[in-house]
């Protein structure tokens, strides 16, 4: 019983950092929380309006990151407005001097938050398992000890 404890500890808690990760769907950049599928299509530098923000964190690993990320460009590539598109609907990602790539927009990025949420909710469970592994260890040693003395 003593051994069992710290496995069962050990498995619930390493069990969320065990998820197998895997390669992204496309190339693309969250901005403003939303993800923009990154195409082949140039813009031309007349096209580009005001800088409105930048890459924060890089990741290729699959996973939920905060802020405006990519999983194509480095920290600090600029997104930049496009004349006469709405953000809601493309950006442009510079790709090097005066070169523009177009970002289209695919709805509300679903990250940060909700990740936490779920790790909390491995959090809880392990909590609430562990919880329930102790009171039915607690009651079998007390079962014991009264079939003992009886």
């Amino acid at each position: 019983m003593k051994r069992v404890l710290p496995l069962f500890l050990g498995f619930i808690l390493l069990y969320p950092l065990s998820i197998a990760s895997a390669s992204w769907a496309y190339p693309f950049v969250v901005y403003s929380g939303h993800i923009y599928r990154v195409t082949e299509q140039a813009v031309q530098p007349e096209d580009v309006g005001q800088k409105i923000g930048k890459v924060t964190k890089y990741s290729d690993r699959e996973g939920t990151y905060r802020g405006n990320f990519s999983n194509i460009y480095p920290k600090g590539t600029g997104y930049y407005a496009l004349q006469g598109r709405s953000r809601h609907e493309a950006i442009a990602v510079r790709t090097g001097d005066d070169t523009y790539i177009l970002a289209i927009q695919q709805g509300a990025y679903a990250g940060g938050l909700e990740m936490r949420t779920i790790w909390w909710l491995y959090v809880g469970i392990g909590i609430v398992s562990v919880a329930c592994f102790a009171a039915a260890a607690w009651a079998m040693q007390k079962r014991r000890a009264r079939e003992g003395t009886e």
